[in-house]
């Protein structure tokens, strides 16, 4: 059973403050992070090692987009949330069904989604 204490979530944030945040809002709610990543190539080179519970995953990564990595880890089952200012009208049709935080989020939002997450893949 995958729980706070050893559940691993990929952090993908072009934003550095965003991303050193998400990290330790994580880290302090128990959970192991990936990345933090600052593209999708960093994120698929950490996912070449590393196989996630849970993504978080900013939609925009500068001038490029983050579903391509969404699509990878679609297909290995892993629990995506979808973190952006804008609304799932913006994402493409294979993930609206995928759970949105929205930017700016409160930390508890936040959290709360992950641990949603974390009981879907339980039950996948």
């Amino acid at each position: 059973m995958t729980s706070a204490a050893n559940a691993m979530v990929l952090v993908v944030e072009d934003e550095a403050l965003i991303a050193m945040d998400l990290q330790a809002l994580l880290e302090e709610a128990g959970y192991r992070v990936l990345g933090p990543a600052n593209s999708s190539a960093a994120a698929l080179a950490l996912l070449d090692s590393d196989e996630p519970d849970v993504a978080l995953l900013d939609v925009n990564l500068g001038r490029s987009d983050v579903f391509g990595v969404a699509n990878v880890l679609a297909q290995r089952k892993t629990q995506i949330i979808f973190l952006t200012g804008h609304t799932a009208q913006k994402l493409p049709p294979a993930h609206r069904h995928l759970p949105l935080v929205a930017k700016p989020y409160l930390p508890h939002v936040l959290l709360q989604a992950v641990k949603l997450a974390l009981a879907r893949q339980l039950t996948a």
